[in-house]
């Protein structure tokens, strides 16, 4: 049969049972080809045999019309029998007259496949006993060219029996619906294993809050100790010869008010570097931070009441104290006053 006229090999042991089954009717409405879908008919039992799924008396009602009302074929003849849960007992006996002219011939084709039956209607192990683990039917298959292939089914019930699994696996091989190329995939097994593919998160990434999203309240001493922040500031001395950029922690520009006002002026020199404004500009085109002047700071971060003139001169002269042009200052500034005594 070809392969275009059926649906994929991926579909029928991957798709839920839903868009199955209206994959299925679909096809049948457009081709009518009884043949195939008996065969995928078979094709799903097995799959309902392996997995902890529910895949069971799947598309019944286009079973019903072909068994009842299409031409016998020696193809629906010999899955015959495994067809008959879908069916009640006054139906079942209408199938059988139509399919065998001989009620023997139904005996004997029924005893031959009874083990298969028996296996296709044991139930699976029920999903909450797998406690999350999840496990994977790896099988290899050799083609009717005599190469081999893999072939997986996920969901697989880790319970299942080694006598089910062979059973199952060589039903599989008499389906001739798969095929690649006009070569049949499924022709003789030759090893099969079920393996715990259980999936482990090992790390997920952080859920990041947006600034106006955090509510909360902090004092200011520790925000001026704790704050993770750096900027980049730049003292110049007269000359404007002198670029040396320190790192430091900012403070919201509140806070950074308040505190320079109201806290001991041995506390504002010590965590004076803390008292710049941080940048709350989200843009992804964002310019990179630039070194400023200390004498060229904004206004509106720096401006200062006229009564904290003298706060804000020694506040200059703490940030100088730490640059290298503050140290050499200072040093010449004692070779000077050595000179003059």
């Amino acid at each position: 049969m070809p392969t275009q006229q059926s649906l994929s090999q991926r579909q029928i042991f991957g798709m839920k049972r839903e868009s199955l089954q209206k994959k299925v009717e679909n096809f049948y409405s457009d081709t009518q080809n009884a043949a195939v879908v008996v065969e995928l008919a078979i094709a799903v039992m097995i799959r309902n045999s392996f997995v902890v799924g529910d895949f069971s008396l799947l598309f019944a009602e286009l079973i019903h019309e072909i068994y009842l009302h299409t031409e016998a074929t020696d193809l629906l003849r010999r899955f015959c029998p495994f067809f008959e849960n879908y069916f009640d007992h006054d139906e079942w006996k209408l199938v059988k007259a139509r399919m065998f002219k001989n009620s023997k011939d139904y005996r004997k084709l029924n005893d031959s496949l009874c083990g298969y039956k028996k296996y296709l209607q044991e139930k699976t192990t029920p999903v909450e006993k797998l406690d999350g683990q999840q496990y994977k039917l790896i099988s290899v298959f050799e083609d009717a060219n005599g190469k081999l292939h893999t072939w997986n089914l996920g969901d697989a019930d880790p319970e299942i029996a080694i006598e089910k699994a062979d059973a199952l696996l060589r039903l599989l091989t008499t389906l001739t619906i798969f095929q690649k190329a006009g070569v049949r995939r499924f022709v003789k097994v030759e090893k099969s294993d079920i393996v715990n593919c259980t999936r482990k998160a090992l790390v997920q990434k952080e859920k990041v809050q947006k600034d106006d999203e955090i509510s909360e309240e902090i004092s200011a001493d520790t925000d001026m100790v704790n704050s993770s922040d750096e900027m980049s500031i730049s003292v110049a001395n007269e000359e404007g010869n002198v670029n040396q950029i320190l790192e430091k922690e900012p403070l919201r520009e509140s806070l950074s008010k308040k505190t320079h006002e109201t806290a001991p002026s041995s506390l504002q020199k010590s965590n004076a570097t803390a008292t710049m404004t941080e940048e709350q500009n989200n843009s992804t085109s964002r310019k990179p931070s630039m070194a400023l002047s200390a004498y060229q700071k904004s206004k509106a971060v720096y401006k200062k009441p006229k009564s904290e003139k003298q706060k804000d001169r020694e506040y200059k002269e703490e940030l100088l104290k730490g640059t290298k042009y503050g140290k050499k200052n200072k040093h010449e500034a004692r070779k000077k006053k050595k000179k003059r005594k």
